[in-house]
Order: C-alpha cells, then structure tokens, then sequence
C-alpha cells in the first residue's frame, strides 16, 4: 500500500504539524506503509522522499501564493515521474487542496485526506474556499476538537478528531521536586504572533516570583527580547530552539507548563509537558478541556489576569502538585505516538 504524503516542511524545521508528518511517516513505515514525502523545506525522512523545489515557497507573503505554487511544482513532477499511489494525504488548509483532484488523477489515487492542524481562519473567503475544496476529499482529520467543529459547519463529511503523538523521550521519567520554594514556568512555542507571548511579558513583570523560560524561535524572537530588555525583566528567558532530548530536560526542571495562544489545535508541546508530569496553564483553545482534566487549568479569556490568578491558584495547591503530575502522565500515555499512528493508520484504511 502506497501512501504519497504532501506537505510544505520537515524536522529540523521547527513546528508541531512538521513533528506530526515526520512522526506519522515513521510509524506507517514501521508497520509496512510505502510512505512518499513530496516537501518543500527540511530533510527527508527516507531515500523514497522528494523535494521538489529548493525555491523557499513556504516563505512567500501572503502564504497560500506559496503554498499554491508548490503544489503546481508538486503536480508537474508527478507528472514526470509517473509514480502511482493509493492515497494521497495533504496537511494544510484550502490551499493545498487546490490541485487534489489532478493530483489523485495523475497518480491513480484510490483517496484524497486532509489534516488540518490549527484552528480556521476566520476569513470568510478562505473558509468558502475549503468548504469547496473537502468536496474532492475522501477523509478529514483535525487535530484539534475546536477546529473539528468548524470544520464540521462547513461539510458534510464526518470530521476525525485525531491529536499529534507525543515521542518517546518525553516517558523517560527524570527525577522531579515538589513543593519547591521557587517556581519556574515553561512555555514551548514557534515565536510568532499567534502565541500571544507579549502577554507572557506583561504576566512575568507583575510577578516576579515566577521564573519564565520561553522555549522557541521564530519571526518575533528580536522584538520580544528587546521588550525584555526595555522592561528590564530578570525573570524571563528566551533560550531559542532546543532538541528533544535538551527539551526534556528542561520540562523536568520546570514546574509549570503554560501556553497563552489565541488559537492552536491541539499543542504538542502541551502533550509532552503532560507527558513528563507537569501541570498545564493553557488559555482555551482549540479544544484542549477535552484532553485535560480539571486538575489543570484552562484561562477562558485570554487576559493577563486570568493568568496570573491560576498562577497564584496552583501556587496555593504546591501539595497537590505530585498528584496532578501522576494524572497528566497516565493521560499522556494513550497519545504515544505509535497509539496514535495505528489509529490514524486504522481510520484511513477502513473507511471505504
């Protein structure tokens, strides 16, 4: 069974969607899947994988422009290298279902799927377009319980609700201390605007018994370092990208994972913080109180002084912290990432 795989990056470029593609890939390769990467940035995964252009489209402005002409280069080289594939699995928005249909045509595809990893936009143009685009799509799947919703509102197809895995490094248990008398909180994200870090900056200055530490890169990392600067906060740090294994590091050294997003879908980070025991300070996106219990805490409306009232919440609960720790990582378990490929696995090829 052959599976042609199309997206616009891979690991090591940073992002959780990458992450889910190279980590999907891996596992359906292991069970005996022919998987094809057709990519644009980042590094193969298999001497099977193709990237079609080194042109970096994935950084066009505005970005479906990029995205739509990587699919044109993907389509034309598809067309000369004649290769034929059972499913072709997209990850992505309207955009990179534009040319789905010639593209299933050309390779003599038996199903088109689509993972969509973020919330939709609210443009009312583009969510038109991908209602119109899931009418030559097989299969749907969401990471993210809020995004599924949307989706649902715009197709009749059913809508699977599958989050990201989480790698195996993350189970390692590393020795952890609670009821530490200073408490450090990480966040995990790309640096960009819709992390909504600038109000980690505004919860970090009115607090200072917290120590923040970001971990992350991305478009805004210049100008919040310089905010820091400017602010003069001693309490926060930037400490760039990090591997997996240093990342796992760092969530056992923390105490707090916390996430200020003003959407996602279901953060991977977020599910290794879990994973290593850590109690979760999430705003309320992408339906993540389906996944977490309410020994954590969800802000329903993304001010600085929700926050800072659940940091001061979890602070007054430092006895229960071991045992919020040992919930998250029993819930952590069913979204290891072999679990979670057998039933994405499962769910495209039993459905007819």
């Amino acid at each position: 069974m052959r599976i042609l795989r199309l997206c616009t990056r891979l690991p090591p470029l940073p992002g959780g969607m990458e992450t889910h593609i190279s980590q999907l890939s891996k596992e359906q390769n292991k069970i005996g899947r022919n998987v094809t990467i057709y990519f644009n940035a980042g590094d193969k995964l298999s001497h099977n994988d193709i990237r079609v252009t080194k042109l970096p489209l994935y950084k066009s402005k505005p970005r479906f422009i990029g995205i739509i002409i990587f699919y044109l280069f993907v389509y034309l080289r598809l067309l000369v290298n004649k290769e034929k594939f059972d499913v072709v699995h997209f990850h992505g928005d309207w955009s990179s279902l534009v040319f789905a249909g010639l593209i299933k045509k050309t390779v003599d595809g038996k199903k088109i799927i689509i993972t969509i990893h973020d919330e939709l936009s609210q443009n009312i143009w583009s969510r038109r377009a991908l209602s119109l685009m899931l009418n030559q799509v097989d299969i749907v799947f969401s990471t993210g319980y809020r995004s599924a919703d949307q989706i649902s509102n715009l197709t009749s197809k059913k809508v699977m609700i599958q989050p990201s895995g989480i790698q195996n490094i993350f189970f390692e248990k590393l020795p952890r201390t609670f009821n530490k008398e200073s408490f450090q909180v990480i966040v995990v994200a790309n640096l960009v605007e819709k992390k909504n870090l600038d109000i980690l900056l505004e919860i970090a200055r009115e607090i200072n018994f917290y120590n923040f530490i970001i971990v992350g890169d991305g478009p805004k990392k210049e100008e919040l370092q310089r905010k820091i600067e400017d602010l003069n906060l001693s309490n926060i740090q930037i400490l760039g990208y990090k591997n997996h294994k240093e990342l796992h590091s760092l969530y056992y050294e923390s105490d707090i994972f916390m996430l200020t997003s003003k959407k996602e879908g279901t953060p991977t980070a977020m599910l290794e913080a879990m994973a290593c025991g850590l109690p979760i300070l999430i705003s309320n996106v992408g339906g993540v109180k389906s996944i977490l219990g309410s020994h954590n805490f969800i802000v329903k409306s993304n001010d600085k002084k929700y926050f800072i009232d659940k940091l001061n919440e979890l602070l007054e609960k430092k006895d229960c912290l071991e045992e919020i720790s040992n919930y998250n990582i029993s819930i952590a378990e069913k979204y290891n990432w072999k679990n979670v490929a057998k039933n994405i696995d499962k769910l495209i090829f039993d459905i007819t």
